[in-house]
């Protein structure tokens, strides 16, 4: 028996599958998506919201700065290219800072933090940080002397916070060309630079340099509308057409192609009549059979006619 010839897919069957083939490409595009965007936007997002930065700009002096090696020392670093790989070797950066409207910190403030650096040097050893060409001291929040207290100092003090960890921004971390660690240094690591900086009301002794809240609340939108959405939308259409579509294609392809044991077990007298099943060959049999039986009662008529024409 010849194989039967393939039929070509209808305009509704092609449709159907690359309808199906798209949102299978869709949600699993869309889940990768919000795998990645998790570390690197929606986290960060989420945590610069949670730590309630003050919009209001406060006034920053850098009064601290140790350059440190070794993976047990490097416990935070101010900033680093990455946010993922270990750290063996780090820069941090401590700040005072004041809450006030104006941006500028007055001379005689800046020249009192460099008359106490001046005196720490005394006191303490030195590194060289070669990157910068100039000493700092390698010293912990505990060697600090009584004139530079650390900590929480309140409105009545002349700073509202003093030894603050300085960061780019709530992470302290991230990857190029939008976080340069060397511009970030050069501009923030010498002594008595100051600049406007933000504090956070949960942990006072975090402070940043950038914040745009009304950015930072547009990237969490975009991170967590398009791809969210997106996989909900194809995981109900596959599911869908999983138990609706295909499953009454499938019945309607299997229904006309019952055997004859189901037919004669159901009392379906209508049998398939293609040229390939069962039934086709029954009946072509059958009347085969009755055409040879038929020339067989009709040869002993002739020969008895024949016989009575002779005679």
């Amino acid at each position: 028996m010849a194989d039967e010839e393939a039929i070509p897919p209808t305009f509704a069957e092609k449709l159907l599958f690359y309808t199906t083939a798209s949102f299978v490409l869709c949600a699993i595009f869309s889940l990768f998506a919000f795998l990645f965007l998790v570390p690197f936007v929606i986290e960060p997002a989420f945590t610069t919201i949670f730590m309630q930065f003050d919009i209001v700009p406060a006034l920053c002096v850098t009064t601290q700065v140790k350059h440190l090696v070794g993976a047990s020392n490097c416990s935070w670093a101010s900033c680093r290219e990455g946010c993922t790989k270990d750290l063996f070797e780090c820069t941090q950066i401590r700040v005072n800072y004041k809450l006030g409207n104006s941006t500028n910190i007055t001379e005689t403030e800046v020249a009192e933090l460099v008359r106490v650096e001046r005196a720490l040097r005394k006191d303490y050893d030195y590194y060289e940080d070669k990157s910068a060409d100039k000493s700092y001291p390698d010293m912990i929040e505990e060697d600090l002397p009584e004139a530079m207290p650390t900590g929480l100092q309140g409105n009545d003090s002349e700073w509202y916070f003093t030894g603050a960890r300085l960061f780019p921004n709530v992470k302290g971390c991230g990857y190029p060309p939008i976080l340069n660690c060397t511009v970030f240094h050069s501009k923030y690591k010498p002594i008595g630079n100051n600049y406007t900086c933000y504090y956070s009301r949960v942990d006072p002794g975090l402070v940043i340099t950038e914040l745009d809240m009304w950015q930072n609340t547009l990237n969490l939108v975009y991170a967590m509308a398009i791809p969210i959405p997106s996989f909900i939308i194809s995981v109900i259409y596959l599911t869908f057409a999983y138990f609706k579509i295909y499953n009454q294609e499938e019945e309607s392809e299997q229904a006309p192609l019952k055997s004859d044991a189901e037919a004669m077990a159901t009392g379906d007298d209508e049998k398939p009549t293609t040229p390939g099943s069962d039934t086709f060959r029954e009946d072509l049999a059958c009347f085969g059979h009755q055409l040879k039986m038929q020339l067989a009662n009709e040869k002993p008529k002739e020969e008895t006619k024949s016989s009575f024409v002779n005679a």
